[in-house]
């Protein structure tokens, strides 16, 4: 008989909590008896928990304290755009048989945005994806077109059904329908630095915009430099004319 059979012989337990212990391949030595003089009973078996299932296992855990390197580092910024001169100069226009959307603006806009902040236009391209239904049509080269060729270039591209979510750009925008109910917050689609999300008002005097920048590809102070201009640009819309 060895020592540690000797040892099972001297633990005070019950014939069932020895029967139990001896199911459960758990040694009566790791078991604390909770009966008179310390006798195991079947209580003391069943409701064993080994110490090693209380302790947070740091292979598992360290993972979880890492800070994730791919999450983009965002910043918003918003502004309210007052529309009434460029809703007035757009009346004038179509009276005159020129029909404009507030789309080829913002698109015009954009374009000199980024003519007028060099830090912004150094995202690697000035390029401005219209977000359409489902799909995205990308305009190059907005800073040196007119704005009626920009307006000739959207109507082919509402007219063809190919989606430029692939094609590089440095900003999406995307217009909202007129509501009283404005974004707060809006994700960035996929390869694009920037996102402008514009929420027109039902009286149709005022547009909410809201821009999204991902500061790893631009810096804050361009983005909101760049937002700015974009406002200005809006409200004295005779310089998107020229």
């Amino acid at each position: 008989m060895n020592a540690m059979a000797a040892q099972a012989r001297r633990l005070a337990v019950s014939p069932y909590a020895r029967r139990l212990a001896r199911e459960r391949a758990l040694p009566l030595e790791v078991l604390r008896g909770s009966g008179p003089g310390g006798r195991i009973l079947a209580a003391d078996v069943t409701g064993y928990v080994p110490a090693a299932t209380l302790v947070v296992s740091p292979d598992i855990a360290a993972p979880a304290a890492e800070p994730s390197t791919a999450a983009p580092r965002i910043a918003a910024f918003a502004t309210s755009v007052a529309l009434r001169a460029l809703r007035d100069l757009l009346a004038a226009l179509e009276s005159s048989g020129r029909l404009f959307d507030i789309d080829d603006v913002l698109l015009r806009a954009a374009g000199r945005a980024f003519a007028e902040i060099p830090d912004a236009a150094r995202i690697g391209t000035a390029s401005v994806a219209l977000e359409l239904a489902g799909r995205q049509a990308v305009f190059d080269m907005i800073p040196e077109m007119s704005l009626t060729s920009l307006w000739e270039t959207r109507l082919t591209a509402l007219a063809d059904s190919r989606d430029d979510a692939e094609k590089p750009a440095a900003l999406s925008l995307r217009v909202l329908p007129a509501s009283d109910v404005r974004s707060l917050m809006m994700p960035l689609l996929p390869a694009r630095a920037m996102r402008l999300t514009v929420s027109l008002d039902t009286s149709g005097d005022h547009a909410e915009c809201l821009l999204m920048a991902d500061t790893g590809s631009i810096d804050e102070a361009a983005a909101a430099l760049w937002l700015s201009s974009l406002k200005a640009a809006i409200e004295h819309p005779l310089r998107l004319f020229v």
